[in-house]
Order: structure tokens, then sequence, then C-alpha cells
């Protein structure tokens, strides 16, 4: 779910005395019980739920787009150099060593971890989706789960690990079903029903549904099985003159037992019903948001120019 170049600040405008801060795009959050992260060009920043200030984690040699938890203190993190390499590592937060494996030869945009099996998945620039079982150091080569005819931009298990779902630039979703081992089991599903490129993906805690965000102005709600649930059309679009409309990209989706949210390149943060295709504006920031996380407590994370919390 993530555009890279563009800029983005997740905290407040005061920073540490150190000052230490982000650096160009915020795309990715990954929330603990009491502390987030966050990535830039700066690299991984640690702040803790009670401070405004932020403290340097590392700096990889390679541009960090995406980070996920993993628990037992760990980050999963990817990116790379565009055009160059795509990276993959996994981050030991106390000694804050990296990792880290080269698995292609363009940006890795988005990654998903799915903790019951120890595995990483990861959406590729070159549309590659690949699976990987830990640990990443190991000589067993990642496996092409499926392949985009575009840029694959966002991935994501079900809460169990036996469902792989990622979203491209081509404007579809590949679903492919794992056995208990991390195998894949059958050929992938494949549901177009978005018109323009695919951003954000996001399981319900059940694991019996997922969200979808698209360059559409979407938000499509699926079955695990690939029904389309129902659409919420329009999303960021309600102010706009019919002659200047110019879609919303639904860049960021995030969903616990109690919300689900989604945020758009033009700044509106939405609650999405769950129960019919409603949604209503939380607020508009007017500025971009790109990532968004729940905390464990409910605490909503938004990155975007500024910063925003939200119970």
């Amino acid at each position: 779910m993530r555009v890279v170049f563009l800029a983005l600040y997740l905290a407040t405008s005061s920073f540490a005395a150190e000052k230490v801060r982000h650096v160009g795009p915020v795309t990715g959050i990954a929330v603990t019980e009491k502390t987030v992260y966050s990535c830039s060009q700066a690299g991984i920043l640690r702040r803790d739920e009670t401070s405004s200030t932020f403290a340097r984690v590392v700096i990889p040699k390679f541009r960090v787009i995406d980070i996920a938890p993993m628990g037992n203190g760990r980050l999963a993190v990817c990116g790379g150099h565009p055009g160059t390499s795509g990276m993959v590592g996994i981050l030991d937060i106390a000694s804050s060593e990296l990792s880290t494996r080269t698995v292609s030869k363009d940006l890795i945009y988005a990654l998903a971890f799915a903790p019951s099996m120890e595995m990483l998945a990861v959406a590729c620039a070159d549309g590659h989706v690949m699976l990987f079982k830990l640990p990443l150091v190991s000589a067993r080569e990642p496996v092409v789960v499926h392949k985009h005819t575009a840029a694959a931009r966002a991935v994501a298990f079900s809460p169990d690990g036996t469902l792989l779902v990622s979203g491209g630039l081509d404007g579809v979703l590949l679903m492919t079903s794992l056995d208990q081992e991390g195998a894949i089991a059958g050929k992938p599903s494949v549901l177009q029903e978005h018109t323009a490129g695919i951003d954000s993906l996001a399981f319900s805690t059940d694991g019996k549904h997922f969200a979808s965000g698209a360059r559409d102005s979407k938000v499509r709600l699926h079955s695990t099985n690939g029904r389309l649930i129902r659409t919420y059309v329009g999303i960021g679009m309600e102010d706009e003159l019919a002659a200047e409309r110019l879609p919303a990209r639904v860049w960021a989706l995030a969903w616990d037992a109690s919300k689900l949210v989604a945020g758009t390149s033009k700044g509106q943060l939405y609650h999405l019903s769950t129960s019919d295709d409603q949604w209503s504006l939380l607020v508009n920031l007017g500025e971009s948001i790109y990532d968004l996380a729940i905390a464990p407590n409910g605490m909503l994370w938004t990155g975007s120019d500024g910063s925003l919390v939200l119970k």
C-alpha cells in the first residue's frame, strides 16, 4: 500500500535535541504494544507511545520502503535500489543488526509476514510475488508464487497464513492458497474488479474477508473464497466538481476488530462500514496519506505530510 518518491513525515513538527527525523517519504509503519516504528530515506526510526520524539534504530545501505513487525524483537524490512536490486532484511531491534538478502533486480515495494509459518512474502517492481521460508540467510531460494503484468504493489497474508493475496498496478488481485507447511496449494485465483492499479490490502481479524484499495477511488471487500461482497465507490471524491474530478488513490488500509479505515492521496481519512457500502469522513488532513497502522490498544497511526493519532 505506498508511493515512494513523495514527501511524507510521521510525527510532530518538533523533534528531539538530536534532530532525529525522517527524510523524504515515510512509506512503512509497524506498531508493537508501546512503540511505533517507521521508515524513510533516514532509515528506520522508533517513537515510543508516550514520547513525541524519534530515536534512530538503523540506517540501511539501501532505500527502505516497507517494514512489518515479526515479534520476538524483530522487524521485516524491504526496499532496494531502483532498477538495480530488491532487498529483503530482518532487523534485530535490540542490537540494530540487519541481515539482508538480494532477491530481485528492482525495488521491492511491500512485504507481509506470516508468524504461524515463519514466512515472508514480497511484492516486487517487476511484478513478481515471492515467498520465503525463514531463516532468510539460508541457501533455500525464494518461491515465485505468481506474477502480475505490472508492478506488484501490495501483499498480505490471512491471519492463519493459509491465503496469500497480492495487488498490482495491472488492477488485478491474485489469491494463492497455502497448506499448513506453507507450500503452494493450487493455482492462484484471479480477481479483476478494479479498473485501476491496486495499492493497498488489509485482512479482517477473523480472516474471513479482505479489502483492496486502488487508484480508481474504490475499496472492494471480498470474502476469502474470492466473492465480491461490496464496493465503496467515490472514496475521496465527494467534494470534487464534476468537471475537475481526478481519482483519489486509496494508498492505505488498516483493519482491526472494531474498524476498517482508508487513507487517500488527497489527504482524507475514512471509516468504512463493514455492514453496508457506506463510508464516513473522519478527517481531511489536506496532505496525502501514505500508510496506516492500528496499534494493539486501538490507536490509529496515520502517516502523512504532518502527523495524526486517533483513538
